[in-house]
């Protein structure tokens, strides 16, 4: 009898230390993007990008901040003694996982053809320096860059792009899939597409803005769609870690709940903003009201069912949520769709990114549950920057108290909804150090880590503790 109730302990025992093992640790962890860190913009055969055409022909960071800046240098992190040096920071820090970007314009300088073997073999040595110190690589595959080469056959707006893209990540996945356990295929399309673009437009085009942003959501279709035939690749080939899509969303509130205007413009903002990619990711379908605005603007945006399908089929392990600031919408007839919600903040001290409201992310998390069928979700950036110097080095040091508040309250915000039965796997802070920020240049500073420009130096901030302290507290 002892014997057997020895053998059924031992059995259990296994169990529980099987299950265990196979329970992947909540990832605590800061974010980055490929060309706003690595710079090295000609080193090892790097075929010109999309935002190095940008960045040096166009200029187009003098169209927002006034100067020409770029990303040539950047941080310096495509450079091995530089980012060994930053991978220290990490594990001082204390996160368990890096999310950063693959340059596709490094590993197929053209776009499709010949593949540069040097750059795949540099992401080979990042992922394993980042593995022997303990953090686990998050990579996304696509984060808004990509051949210039594609760019003069049109980008996203040619339909063959989602058979380049996919090529593109084919030779990523059979690469790098059996030492890297989460893949994000796209980061932000509305950001790519509607924003960005809008803004480096904004002095070039006499084109009404609302074409533009019907346009842009053709391209953003196309990304969906890839999306999904990049996450079935993956499936079929069998690699045992997950894949998901990255998305920014901001919810909408009506910046007048009195005003009727308001309370509509912001219903549709809501559609415009997150509805549409959450339904179109989850479902495989997009608003009716959205599409019928979009066909107005440009009666080319014309999804095939061949294409819904496409997405309804092949379902993500995981929603990757970019959350800064929630949205509030005013009725505006001289913006486009007749409303407005950038540069909309009430409050006293300006984050870059709009109002420091935690509560709405909690919100979001719990509507998600509800609404999507509790999928697993990673929060893949969250970050502020102020507009109050507080990033000035005084004395050796960075106070930078409203971005270590701002990190403090979002994580609770986090926790709390993963109290409540939301599936969080991951929160990542953006960024781990200041950096290039796209068409704000070096003008807009989020990172946890103060970088001088000209000299390359690291200085951890008041946030960096800040955050240190929260993973020590959370981590069990």
């Amino acid at each position: 009898m002892k014997k057997i109730i020895a053998t059924l302990s031992l059995i259990i025992l296994s169990g529980i230390a099987l299950k265990a093992q196979n329970q992947t640790p909540f990832l605590w962890g800061v974010a980055s993007a490929a060309y706003q860190v690595e710079g090295n913009y000609q080193a090892d055969g790097k075929g010109e990008s999309k935002w190095d055409f940008l960045t040096n022909k166009v200029g187009v960071t003098q169209f927002i901040i006034g100067k020409k800046e770029t990303g040539n240098v950047a941080i310096n992190m495509y450079d091995r003694t530089q980012y060994l040096k930053d991978i220290q920071l990490m594990k001082e820090l204390g996160v368990n996982s890096y999310r950063f970007s693959l340059d596709w314009s490094r590993i197929i300088p053209d776009g499709v053809g010949a593949v540069n073997e040097k750059a795949l073999a540099h992401y080979d040595l990042l992922i394993d320096d980042l593995k022997v110190a303990g953090i686990e690589p998050v990579v996304t595959l696509y984060h808004f860059d990509y051949p210039f080469a594609l760019v003069q056959k049109e980008g996203w707006g040619n339909p063959e792009m989602i058979n380049w893209y996919k090529n593109y990540a084919k030779i990523a996945l059979e690469r790098y899939g059996k030492k890297v356990k989460h893949f994000i295929t796209f980061n932000e399309p509305y950001i790519e597409f509607f924003v960005a673009e809008y803004l480096m437009n904004m002095e070039q085009s006499k084109e009404p803005a609302v074409t533009r942003f019907a346009r842009g959501m053709m391209k953003v279709h196309r990304e969906m769609v890839a999306s999904a035939e990049v996450i079935k690749m993956y499936h079929e080939m069998n690699l045992g870690g997950k894949i998901g899509m990255t998305f920014n969303f901001s919810p909408c509130s009506p910046l007048d709940p009195n005003n009727p205007n308001d309370v509509k413009a912001s219903a549709l903002q809501e559609k415009l903003l997150n509805t549409v990619f959450l339904d179109g990711y989850f479902k495989g379908t997009y608003p009716k009201e959205v599409l019928d605005m979009f066909t107005k603007y440009d009666p080319a945006f014309l999804p095939t069912a061949a294409d819904m399908k496409i997405l309804a089929a092949n379902k993500p392990d995981f929603l990757g949520v970019n959350f800064y600031a929630p949205a509030l919408v005013k009725y505006d007839a001289a913006e486009p769709f007749e409303m407005k919600w950038m540069d909309v903040n009430t409050d006293k001290v300006k984050s870059a990114n709009g109002p420091v409201r935690p509560e709405e992310l909690y919100k979001f998390l719990v509507k998600i549950k509800k609404e999507y069928n509790n999928p697993q979700i990673m929060i893949t950036e969250n970050g502020a920057s102020f507009k109050n110097n507080e990033d000035t080095v005084i004395s050796g040091k960075v106070n930078d108290v409203l971005r270590a508040d701002y990190i403090k309250r979002h994580i609770e915000a986090v926790v709390k909804a993963k109290k409540e039965g939301v599936r969080m796997i991951g929160y990542f802070a953006w960024s781990g150090w200041d950096n290039f920020e796209w068409v704000f240049g070096y003008t807009s500073r989020f990172g946890l880590i103060h970088v001088n420009f000209d000299t390359q130096e690291r200085i951890p901030k008041q946030s960096y503790f800040e955050y240190q302290k929260l993973i020590k507290e959370y981590k069990n």
